[in-house]
């Protein structure tokens, strides 16, 4: 990993050649890949997902490129043909390559994404809280915080001081008029999954009146009469729960919770205690932090 920004060599050879090819516009992803395939000998079908994850908002707190067309969504849609799909670089990106090249100070994006994102056990945690603790020279940058928001619970407090631990990562779950509203898928949750998986656990169909249509009946012991999805790309994630009559909103909420993947654990490990990573970061002049900062303000 380099020790300028966290990112892995080959993701900073994505970088690099995003900013060769981009001349003022866009670039597609399919020539990209190309250039990524002459250049570093792998595979397109190998930096195509790669690519996809330096750009996608739900799995990364600052996002490197910027993708342009169907790049797949948080409830799990796969992405369109590279062929059809375009890629810049993001502002993050820029500021990446110039901590890269030392035009600016050590930029802290690996102490800020982790792995999870790419299957290890390093959890993301909020890049303000990050930066405000190098800048502070603080031991301490809060608990994991998702890219796509959710609840982390466990032992936290195990995992800063350097333990492996097992987090539960659960959907954000709101109360709204008697009912309850999931607005938040959070990285490691497999999206797609979540609805089907309510509708399962609280409905089951029998055969209707007719004989040729089937009718949801409410399973014994469900609090949910009704699930809707009203995702959208513009408004992001939302699966209405609509509850029975008089039903206890804590309780069905603690039900809605025990239903997979509402609610999945994850393996969790720093590779040092949060306090010396954060106090052996290399800040430099510290001009990388400063303007990360302002970007997370802008």
């Amino acid at each position: 990993m380099s020790e300028r920004t966290g990112l892995d060599p080959f993701d900073v050879a994505i970088l690099d050649a995003v900013d060769l090819l981009d001349a003022g516009e866009p670039v597609r992803c399919s020539d990209l890949l190309a250039a990524v395939s002459a250049l570093e000998g792998v595979d397109r079908r190998t930096a195509w997902p790669v690519l996809l994850d330096l750009g996608l908002p739900w799995r990364r707190h600052l996002p490197l490129v910027e993708l342009y067309g169907d790049a797949g969504s948080v409830t799990g849609d796969p992405p369109g043909d590279a062929e059809h799909v375009e890629v810049r670089l993001a502002d993050y990106g820029v500021l990446a390559l110039a901590a890269e090249r030392g035009e600016v100070g050590p930029v802290p994006i690996g102490l800020v994404e982790g792995s999870w994102a790419v299957g290890g056990p390093v959890p993301p945690f909020d890049p303000a809280a990050v930066v405000g603790a190098l800048l502070a020279g603080a031991p301490d940058a809060g608990p994991p915080a998702p890219p796509g928001g959710g609840n982390v619970e466990g032992d936290v407090e195990g995992l800063l001081r350097g333990s492996a631990v097992r987090l539960t990562v659960g959907c954000t779950i709101r109360p709204e008029g008697g009912n309850l509203v999931i607005t938040e898928i959070p990285l490691g949750v497999p999206g797609g999954q979540v609805f089907a998986s309510i509708v399962d656990r609280a409905m089951r169909y029998t055969e209707g009146a007719d004989g040729r249509r089937s009718v949801p009946v409410r399973r014994r012991g469900s609090p949910v009469v009704g699930v809707r999805d009203e995702t959208t790309p513009h408004d992001g994630v939302r699966i209405l729960v609509t509850l029975a009559e008089r039903a206890d909103l804590l309780l069905a909420r603690d039900w809605l919770r025990g239903v997979w993947p509402v609610t999945v654990e994850l393996d969790a490990r720093l590779p040092a205690p949060m306090a010396e990573r954060l106090r052996s970061w290399d800040r430099g002049d510290g001009s990388g932090l400063r303007t990360l900062r302002d970007h997370l303000v802008a």
